[in-house]
Parts: C-alpha cells; sequence; structure tokens
C-alpha cells in the first residue's frame, strides 16, 4: 500500500464497480454495467472536491464505494486516520468498518425520503449516537439541540417530526445528522438539487461556513456546474463510469481540455442577457452511452465534435497536463476550448 501524500485524507485508486445483469430462470449472468471503470483520484484534506457529470455517469456510485456502501469490483480506498496513519478501507470487513463510519458520514440527495416520517428529531440524529453509544439519553439530547442550533434550527424542534419542515429545512436536518459524530469526511450527493435556487444558496453558505469551523473535507456530487464553481476548490468530470477530467475549479472553468467539460460549460446559465448570444453552446448528440455497452475506444467519440478513427478504436489515458490537471483525451493538447470565464 502506498502512503498518501501529507495533505491527502481520501485517495481512491483505480475503483471499479461492475453489476452484473442476469437474466433467464437461473439468473445466468450475461453480462455487466461498468459503474465505475477504473477511477482514481485524491482528495485533500479540507478542502471540496467537486465531481460532476450527466444523470448515469457514475457519480453517486463512487460515493457509495467511498463509504462503503456498495462492495468493490476493484481497487483501493485509502484512508488518513485521526492518528495519521493509512487504512485501506476497501479491504475491511463489515464489523470492522464501524469505528470507520463514525470518521465519513454521507448527505443524501432527497430531504423527503431519508428521513424517516415516523421518527422525531430527536430519534433521527440522535440515532448514531445511539448506535455508537455515545453518551447517555440526557446528553444525546443535549446534543441533537446543539446540532440544531448549529444548522439553523430552533433546538426546542427535537420533538418535531419531520412532516413539519420544508425541503431547505430537511436537509439542515440531514446536514445534522451528517455531524453527529464529528466526521473528518462527509459526502453531499446532489445535496441541494431538489431545493428551490434561494434555500439551495442558503445550505451551500452552511455547508462552507462548517467546513471552516470544524475543518470538513467534503465530496461534492452535482449536475449544477454553476453550484460546483461556488463550493469546490477542484473538480473532477464523469463520463459513463470514468474520470475524463479533473482540475482546480477556475482554471477548469476558464479553460476546459475536455469537449465534454466544454459542452457542460456551455449549458451554465448566463444571468447577464446581454453576454447570453455572446457564450457558444455547444449541443451534444444523442444521450450518455450505455455503460452496460459502451462504444468502442473513447466512450465520448459517438457525441464528440472533435472525434477522429483514433477516437473510436483506442482508450485514452488520464493524461497529467501539469498545474494539478488531468484529462483523458487523445487530442487535448490540440484542441482550444471554450470556458465561461475569462482565462
Amino acid at each position: 500500500m502506498t502512503a498518501l501524500a501529507d495533505d491527502t485524507l481520501i485517495s481512491v485508486r483505480g475503483l471499479k464497480k461492475h453489476f452484473p445483469i442476469q437474466k433467464g430462470w437461473l439468473q445466468r449472468v450475461v453480462g455487466h454495467v461498468k459503474a465505475v471503470d477504473d477511477v482514481s483520484f485524491d482528495i485533500k484534506r479540507g478542502e471540496t472536491f467537486g465531481l460532476v457529470g450527466e444523470s448515469g455517469s457514475g457519480k453517486s456510485t463512487v460515493a457509495r464505494l467511498i463509504l462503503r456502501a456498495y462492495t468493490l469490483t476493484a481497487g483501493e480506498i485509502l484512508f488518513r486516520q485521526p492518528d495519521g496513519s493509512n487504512l485501506d478501507i476497501s479491504t475491511l470487513r463489515e464489523a470492522e468498518l464501524r469505528p470507520i463510519r463514525e470518521q465519513m458520514q454521507m448527505i443524501f440527495q432527497d430531504p423527503y425520503s431519508s428521513l424517516n416520517p415516523r421518527m422525531t428529531l430527536l430519534d433521527l440524529i440522535g440515532e448514531p449516537l445511539i448506535i455508537h453509544g455515545r453518551g447517555s439519553q440526557g446528553e444525546i439530547r443535549d446534543r441533537v439541540q446543539e446540532l440544531l442550533t448549529l444548522v439553523g434550527l430552533r433546538p426546542e424542534y427535537v420533538s418535531r417530526y419531520p412532516h413539519a419542515f420544508s425541503g431547505g429545512q430537511r436537509q439542515r436536518i440531514g446536514i445534522a445528522r451528517a455531524l453527529a459524530l464529528n466526521p473528518s469526511f462527509i459526502a453531499a450527493d446532489e445535496a441541494v438539487s431538489a431545493l428551490d435556487v434561494s434555500v439551495a444558496a442558503q445550505n451551500i453558505n452552511l455547508l462552507q461556513d462548517l467546513q471552516e469551523k470544524f475543518g470538513l473535507t467534503y465530496l461534492f456530487i452535482t449536475h449544477d456546474l454553476s453550484m460546483v464553481e461556488h463550493i469546490s476548490n477542484r473538480i473532477g468530470v464523469m463520463y459513463v463510469g470514468r474520470l475524463v477530467e479533473v482540475a482546480p475549479t477556475e482554471a477548469l472553468f476558464a479553460k476546459p481540455l475536455h469537449p465534454y467539460t466544454e459542452a457542460l460549460l456551455s449549458a451554465v446559465p448566463e444571468p447577464d442577457p446581454r453576454a447570453r448570444h455572446a457564450r457558444k453552446r455547444v449541443a451534444l448528440k444523442g444521450e450518455i452511452a450505455d455503460p452496460a455497452n459502451a462504444p468502442s475506444g473513447c466512450a465520448f467519440h459517438p457525441r464528440c465534435a472533435y472525434a477522429t478513427d483514433r477516437c473510436k478504436a483506442e482508450v485514452p489515458e488520464l493524461r497529467d497536463m501539469g498545474q494539478g490537471r488531468k484529462v483523458r483525451c487523445h487530442h487535448a493538447d490540440g484542441l482550444s476550448l471554450t470556458g465561461v470565464i475569462p482565462a
């Protein structure tokens, strides 16, 4: 196991998750859905790493693999312990994962279905504390009230049920639950996509305030590039189970290196009406490729305006382009792609 860099909290290496396709009475395996296929990246301590891409690109599966909600097909997930040692959590059994789960938590996409309607806020937020034996009944109640105050809700709400709250408030309840065990890492899976823009912005600001206060590290998954620009330090772009580009946020928005990234950026809404017609809109052909039957060579080539015969035949590697940038494209050196902020 290779040691982590001093500033790295999590390192994902060669991550794969292939779901079997079964058919017939005997449920024979006739193929695999390659939801995640050889994904590698590092998340530095205290940063927000954004993961973007269309629905079906494998973003949420990556988060669930890191938190070991899914069993890996292949790969390593190295996690830095509080004592500074490195641990490959991809090899741990379920019983061995319990202490790790205290340090790694998740905020789910749907603020309605992720909260049990039959449980009060005391039960919902206090459940992780009970499972891990953190304090007496009175101490747990005090901790839940403290967490509610921390996320901008009133402490006397502990006896209320989720139906009494709006979507934005429910997501704050989810944030409070994720914070209950004082984790160092939180995966936010489309945590604001179901909310109105103004409410989503408030919750994003809350996440940033909590990050600064507690030194949290985030994996922020979204399809909204304007939101990920606001919160992320670095961004990974996924397409059909693979990373196609990784870059610091400002560099990626100023000058993308992959045609798919350029297309995603061109769809970011422009708030200035005078600038809307000046931006080049890249319209992609067709739909995202099927991860159970991906195209040969570069999976993006059927939708790419720059594709050549080499793209159709040869799978590109994720190349290091310097300055913290990586790209999976044969022609990245020769393309001049358009971003959305001045370079």
